[in-house]
């Protein structure tokens, strides 16, 4: 039997940035699917030592755990450090740099440990500091780019989650020699058919009654205000019984007031009864609700590869999405569109499901989740 191909993960367990951290955990699962003279071993790398507990739960046969915080300088090698940058700033001891055997190194491009490792695989999963960059810092935009700069050699492999992200990263450095890589990611769900929906409601106050539901992190570019403009309309115009579920962690870095601003907008409007802000609950209450719901709303102004659509596709979920390529990529002629800047026309969609019985699409999802590990370790091979 050949050796096994020895693959480096940087992973951290983020409930700021849960699409990530979802992201790797459906990879590992994904990669589980194969046989086993084909699974990878991975390393799996953190400076917090907990996160190791979400990727144990996957019981990944092949999986070492290394914690970076070992890696540091010792007591004495900082102090020495400190010592000589005051009379020979260039003699120091370098911090430790790891390698664990590791083959190829996979991390998100901006993410960056000491290493002698030959071989990377960088993750860029979208480019929302060109699409947005009012959201962003100054600092941020320069880190960001020079990042990217970093990739444009021909011995840099770089990997999207979406055909969309690979024309903006063409289209930003055509001339760029780098190896492009495009594989888009699955989701994988938990065992969510012990939860109860009716003790749901009560735990969450909910009204029997239909709801539409949008799970997303509270970020400004997640677009919120869409949708609670068009309940805005549609209460004063139409005579609909129904709420709209909101879930996420409820806090954006880059925009401290924004969830306070859509919370001032409920209660300026009265809207209180139609809506419910859940904050950041169980993902298998979560995959309940989104189960049961009328439709599922994702109204972005920018996604990479959205896991909020993957999970939908994953239940056979109907989706209400802004009109975005990557949504189009994503869902063909399945998904039920809307500009993100009209709650006019989000209103006729959710019109639709309002007013009648919409009919489930089928992804046939099941039968693909193993093209994400497999297509993910193609592209390791050809490193």
């Amino acid at each position: 039997m050949a050796q096994r191909i020895k693959v480096g993960i940087i992973y951290s367990y983020n409930e700021n940035w849960i699409g990530g951290t979802y992201y790797y955990q459906n990879l590992i699962q994904s990669l589980n699917l194969l046989s086993d003279n084909k699974k990878p071993e991975l390393v799996i790398l953190s400076s917090n030592t907990t996160s190791f507990d979400s990727i144990k739960t996957l019981n990944y046969p092949f999986v070492t755990y290394k914690n970076l915080s070992d890696n540091r300088l010792s007591f004495f090698e900082r102090g020495r450090n400190k010592i000589l940058r005051i009379f020979f700033p260039r003699s120091v001891i370098p911090t430790k740099k790891i390698n664990f055997g590791i083959d190829v190194l996979f991390h998100a491009s901006e993410v960056q440990i000491p290493n002698t490792i030959k071989k990377h695989l960088y993750w860029v999963p979208d480019f929302q500091e060109v699409h947005l960059p009012h959201l962003f810092s100054k600092e941020y935009l320069a880190f960001r780019k020079k990042s990217q700069q970093e990739l444009l050699s021909s011995d840099k492999h770089v990997l999207f989650s979406s055909k969309d992200a690979c024309t903006d990263f063409e289209k930003l450095y055509p001339f760029a020699k780098t190896k492009k890589h495009v594989v888009n990611f699955s989701v994988f769900h938990p065992d969510f058919s012990g939860v109860n929906l009716e003790q749901l409601k009560e735990k969450f106050k909910l009204e029997d009654i239909p709801y539409f539901f949008s799970p997303n992190q509270f970020w400004k570019h997640k677009n919120h205000i869409v949708v609670l403009n068009a309940l805005k309309k549609i209460k004063e115009d139409y005579n609909f019984n129904f709420q709209i579920l909101f879930s996420g962690k409820e806090l954006d870095p880059r925009n401290p007031n924004y969830f306070n601003e859509l919370k001032d907008f409920v209660e300026k409007n009265k809207l209180q009864k139609q809506v419910k802000f859940l904050g950041f609950i169980d993902r298998k209450e979560q995959l309940c609700l989104m189960k049961n719901t009328l439709a599922v709303i994702q109204p972005s102004l920018f996604e990479g590869w959205s896991s909020v659509v993957e999970d939908a596709k994953a239940m056979n979920q109907n989706l209400i999405v802004s009109s975005l390529k990557v949504h189009k990529e994503q869902l063909g002629d399945k998904g039920y569109y809307f500009s993100p800047k009209s709650e006019d026309e989000l209103i006729v969609k959710m019109k639709l499901f309002l007013e009648n019985k919409i009919d489930k699409p089928e992804f046939n999802y099941k039968e693909k989740l193993n093209l994400f590990g497999e297509n993910f370790l193609e592209v390791i091979t050809k490193i």
